[in-house]
């Protein structure tokens, strides 16, 4: 299948747009619960008209069942713990080291496939795994060498990318039966939702500066208006072997935006750590799409 160049362009723009996340996040000083709260809130108001258009364009469709609606619901559940758990890891971490450890979560598809569905990794697979963990070990060591909260951080953003997984994997599952945009809208109804409920069982102060509410709104129309938006399109008309690999260049360029805007340097055994890990997950990466059967999927 020949791709037009203009489409491997949406596709890094929206990597890119996913990766100036980290970048806003760290500029913010209100409490981050707040920060994630707005921005789920402000990118669910910014989407529902896109979703809405998008469905009115595809037309009339069957009704949604009571365990579809479910199902994408716990999508939106799993995606709020992702975006929050990984939002606290900034306030502990470098933007570089969450960025590079939330995109684990090839590694979490294998074992989790291994544990639930006996699907034995491939040796490709496993070869990957090792390489990823050895890449992870050292990025740890140099961030226990800088600060042992940092640990903190990057064990947060693990969890992050344990969360990201189950969202990537319910949406696998549903998206074989729903619709892009009705997935979108209760996704993103969901995620919000769930992320002011956490603000007031937390009795956290909502209440914002205008800078950091812009902040806020940065983050949703680049990570959600413009990130998901193109990735998700891209899923559309290029394999998901190709996209998946492509991800990893989100860790690389958020280093760099971290560099560019917030003159955080990422010491040099970080860097090889970081490159021998993403090495490693774009093996496994790799041999996860060899293994599984082609499905539609969608990051909203």
């Amino acid at each position: 299948m020949k791709i037009a160049p203009a489409r491997y362009g949406l596709l890094l723009t929206g990597i890119a747009g996913l990766s100036l996340a980290g970048v806003f996040y760290k500029l913010t000083s209100a409490p981050i619960l707040a920060v994630v709260a707005w921005r789920m809130l402000i990118g669910a108001l910014v989407m529902a008209p896109v979703a809405f258009l998008m469905r009115r364009a595809r037309g009339s469709a069957s009704p949604l069942s009571n365990a579809d609606i479910a199902w994408s619901a716990a999508g939106g559940a799993f995606f709020c713990a992702d975006l929050v758990l990984w939002a606290v890891s900034l306030r502990y971490t470098s933007v570089a080291s969450a960025a590079l450890f939330v995109s684990t979560d090839p590694i979490y598809v294998a074992a989790l496939a291994a544990l639930l569905f006996r699907e034995r990794p491939s040796p490709l697979a496993l070869a990957g795994i090792l390489v990823a963990v050895a890449g992870i070990a050292v990025v740890g060591a140099a961030d226990l060498h800088l600060s042992g909260r940092a640990l903190e951080g990057d064990a947060l953003a693990l969890a992050a990318a344990l969360a990201e997984t189950a969202y990537l994997l319910v949406g696998r599952h549903v998206r074989q039966r729903v619709d892009a945009p009705r997935y979108v809208l209760i996704v993103y109804a969901t995620c919000a939702a769930c992320g002011w409920l956490v603000v007031l069982l937390a009795g956290v102060n909502a209440h914002m500066s205008t800078h950091d509410m812009v902040m806020a709104t940065a983050v949703a129309l680049s990570a959600t208006a413009i990130g998901h938006t193109l990735v998700s399109l891209s899923l559309g008309y290029m394999p998901a072997a190709l996209v998946s690999v492509t991800f990893l260049a989100q860790p690389i360029l958020a280093a760099l935006f971290a560099l560019a805007f917030l003159h955080q340097p990422v010491p040099p055994l970080t860097i090889a750590g970081g490159l021998t890990a993403l090495a490693g997950i774009g093996i496994v990466a790799f041999a996860n799409e060899r293994s599984t059967p082609a499905a539609s999927t969608s990051a909203p």
